[in-house]
């Protein structure tokens, strides 16, 4: 099975090949950076009512951008920070990756299976983990962790093992041939906006 990606208004699009083949699935994050990023691209409308970001995660090998990869633009929250690609059609976040990483995070909201947003959900069944309570926004779902617990690292660990037996790190459409290097320049955020609080 294929899924399609897409940003919202749809002059970028990605396709991932073999998908979802032992994805994590569906995956909330509370953590400061991911909110204080949607916030950043004054997108805090994509963060679910407890400040969350749902990530379905795929393997960076398997994903080819078919259109609009000059709308692609890239932030970093700190110089070591994860890239984060977004677009500049509609400042849609589509994926949180690393060089030489068997994951690209890309966010719920891009994911499209033939227009139908429903069937992805179907297909894919409940969110499998949250992590990162401690910075939730009021109180997040019973059972959300502080940080990072095993049960999220049994949810992801087996994915990014067999990402890395099979060298589906490489080659990524994110990064240039020598992969390290992002296919454009990133915007590394200051450390004033980095310190502000998500929202401020």
């Amino acid at each position: 099975m294929s899924l399609d990606i897409q940003c919202q208004c749809g002059q970028f699009q990605a396709r991932l090949k073999a998908f979802p083949n032992n994805t994590p699935g569906r995956l909330v994050c509370y953590c400061d950076d991911c909110q204080r990023y949607l916030h950043h691209l004054q997108r805090a409308d994509l963060l679910d009512p407890n400040g969350g970001t749902e990530v379905i995660p795929a393997y960076p090998a398997d994903v080819e951008i078919t259109r609009g990869r000059e709308h692609l633009t890239c932030t970093q929250l700190s110089p070591r920070g994860t890239f984060r690609f977004s677009t500049s059609c509609c400042n849609t976040p589509i994926v949180n990756t690393r060089p030489g990483a068997p994951w690209a995070g890309f966010m719920r909201c891009v994911y499209t299976a033939g227009g139908h947003a429903l069937e992805v959900d179907e297909r894919l069944g409940p969110v499998r983990s949250r992590i990162m309570g401690r910075h939730a926004q009021g109180t997040p779902p019973a059972g959300t962790p502080d940080r990072f617990n095993l049960r999220a690292m049994l949810s992801v660990m087996p994915f990014l093992l067999k990402g890395k037996l099979l060298g589906k790190a490489s080659p990524s459409p994110f990064f240039a041939d020598d992969g390290v290097t992002p296919i454009v320049t990133p915007h590394v955020v200051g450390e004033a906006d980095r310190q502000a609080r998500p929202g401020a």
